[in-house]
């Protein structure tokens, strides 16, 4: 080893016993690949040593990595976050208005429903015939606080109304829970503060008595209600396992919405009245759930908090109903009267459905399963006999779908002959060197020698489209930029993906390709597949997947709840369903 050699050997020795200073690791750390949120945190964790806020992230002594650092961002940033829903805590407790009641002594009940009764008598009066069309005398605003937003598993919590004659609103709390561990925002992944905590000797109503009051009135359905956005069936559910069914659910914001505008960017409440709130009294600011409560149950915040976030809601959900009962009067068509008529009935009518639950013919699936499974093979094997996909079909499929693959092998192979040339140029002119100067006894003239030899005998595949390997060696019908080659390329089906999807082409989801199959019958044997794979993969073996313990399908059913505004449901995913592969177990046992 020579002393240049031996100089860096021993400062790489040293360096290698010293430990590495922070902004070392801050600096190796940030020449790392990271995703865009794992930046943001190193920023902020790097920002925060450098401050003083935080000290070393390890204490074992050993070098920094970038799970360290990012960790330390994540709970920096949590930390902030949860200051700022701290912040917007204490705002909302100090802004609470005087016409906001949170009731928390049963004996406050009797007044409460007094005044349920006095804004019906009122409204009768007042607004004569002014909902006649929805089937109701009157109308007011509720809505339900639960544990969380499960129909079947999650209990509700508190209960709030909006009177809008009266201008008062209420919340009756009773389902609260104290979770308080004395942790500050501070600490980063804090759950609850003293002054956001509900306490075990804080003063809320009594489930029966609140259940027992409330009752007689939601059950009226000659009284209307409006749940504001698409947690009508919610709260219908809730009712449901409090014992009693509500009437007269005549409105939902979040349907009304779709049917007043289906191109809303966002159909979440606190969007709509953030968009349109300055219309109708409410210019903001407006917290979300998230805002207070992050991706928290409310129950163990305090009912103060809770309660004027909830009366916000039922204010802000009667005051978007109004807006939407006159817009639709006013508008061309009869566009309220189709909502009286139909939409109106949905929210109830989806609720029984969905807890009523579909009886299904097990048996007679399993036997369509065996129909259709061989069906679906051979319509598969008529797609490649029809379409003559064969080795030569892949090979223009794969020049085609992979062609900047291809772009960059043959650059990167006339890089390697071109690097190949220059060393064969150059051992060529150090060979004739040494043979001019009669130098061919040296080593080094009988290693470049053999070399050149070597390299010489070396087969380079020529850089050009012809010799590029395959980067695909099959087709597959499940693979989307196969089916767009044969249907655009090898079959030339004129591309109309922008009639269906703004500024998009060459499509294969399954809504544009099935306005293809109506229309081209060249893709006669591509459209039984599909159909036979959405009769099995869309009913015949994922309904069976998502029946339930009590034998039933229990679908949860949304009005405009695709993209094209058609209705939609899904199976219920809430409970496991391993019982009913227990029973068939202790059945087989039996036989």
């Amino acid at each position: 080893m020579d002393a240049g050699a031996a100089v860096k050997e021993a400062v790489k020795r040293r360096k290698a016993s010293e430990p590495e200073s922070a902004e070392e690791a801050f600096s190796r750390i940030a020449a790392m690949s990271l995703t865009d949120k794992e930046r943001a945190a190193f920023v902020v964790a790097r920002q925060a040593f450098r401050d003083g806020r935080i000290g070393n992230v390890r204490s074992d002594g050993k070098k920094w990595t970038k799970a360290d650092v990012t960790t330390a961002g994540y709970r920096l940033q949590a930390a902030a976050a949860e200051m700022e829903r701290e912040g917007r805590i204490k705002s909302v407790l100090l802004s609470k208005p005087d016409n906001y009641r949170i009731l928390t002594a049963d004996s406050e009940l009797p007044a409460f429903i007094e005044r349920i009764r006095e804004e019906c008598r009122r409204q009768m009066a007042e607004w004569t015939d002014r909902f006649d069309i929805l089937g109701v005398r009157s109308m007011t605003a509720g809505d339900f606080e639960g544990t969380g937003v499960d129909t079947y598993i999650d209990l509700s919590i508190g209960f709030s109304i909006w009177l809008p004659l009266l201008d008062e609103g209420y919340y009756l709390p009773y389902g609260h829970v104290d979770m308080f561990n004395g942790g500050s925002p501070a600490d980063g992944f804090y759950f609850l503060t003293e002054e956001s905590a509900f306490r075990s000797t804080d003063k809320q109503l009594t489930r029966s008595a609140v259940i027992a009051a409330i009752s007689p009135y939601l059950r009226r359905p000659e009284h209307g209600k409006t749940f504001h956005m698409g947690s009508a069936r919610y709260d219908l559910h809730v009712a449901i396992k409090d014992g009693y069914e509500i009437g007269g659910c005549v409105w939902d914001t979040l349907d009304a919405m779709h049917t007043l505008n289906e191109h809303e960017q966002s159909y979440g409440l606190k969007a709509l009245i953030a968009k349109y709130g300055a219309l109708f009294g409410i210019p903001g600011p407006i917290f979300t759930f998230e805002d207070l409560f992050g991706n928290r149950s409310p129950a163990p915040f305090n009912t103060e908090l809770v309660g004027i976030y909830a009366i916000n809601d039922v204010k802000y959900g009667w005051k978007l109903f109004e807006w939407q009962f006159e817009a639709m009067a006013n508008a061309a068509g009869n566009l309220l009267e189709c909502y009286a008529k139909i939409d109106s009935k949905l929210p109830e009518t989806d609720v029984f459905l969905a807890r009523c639950g579909f009886c299904i013919d097990l048996d007679g699936l399993a036997a369509l399963e065996s129909e259709f499974k061989p069906k679906l093979e051979e319509a598969r094997t008529a797609v490649f006999e029809s379409y003559g996909i064969d080795a030569s079909f892949v090979r223009k499929m794969d020049r085609t779908i992979n062609k900047r693959k291809i772009d960059g092998w043959i650059a990167a192979q006339q890089r390697k002959i071109d690097r190949h040339a220059e060393r064969t140029a150059k051992l060529k002119a150090d060979i004739a060197a040494d043979e001019a100067a009669g130098k061919t006894h040296l080593k080094r003239y009988e290693q470049n020698v053999t070399k050149l030899a070597e390299l010489e005998a070396e087969d380079l595949t020529p850089a050009d489209e012809e010799h590029a390997p395959l980067f695909t060696e099959e087709f597959s019908i499940t693979n989307g930029n196969h089916l767009a080659y044969l249907i655009y390329d090898h079959l030339s089906i004129r591309d109309r993906t922008g009639q269906f999807k703004r500024g998009k082409a060459r499509s294969t989801a399954a809504d544009v390709l099935e306005a293809y199959y109506e229309e081209e019958d060249a893709l006669k044997p591509l459209a039984t597949v599909a159909a036979y794979e959405k009769l099995l993969n869309t009913y015949v073996t994922k309904i069976p997947t998502a029946v339930e313990a009590d034998g039933r399908l229990h679908s949860e059913f949304k009005a405009g709840g695709t993209a094209t505004g058609r209705y939609s449901s899904s199976g219920y995913s809430g409970r496991p369903i391993d019982i009913l592969r227990e029973f068939e177990t202790e059945g087989l046992r039996e036989a």
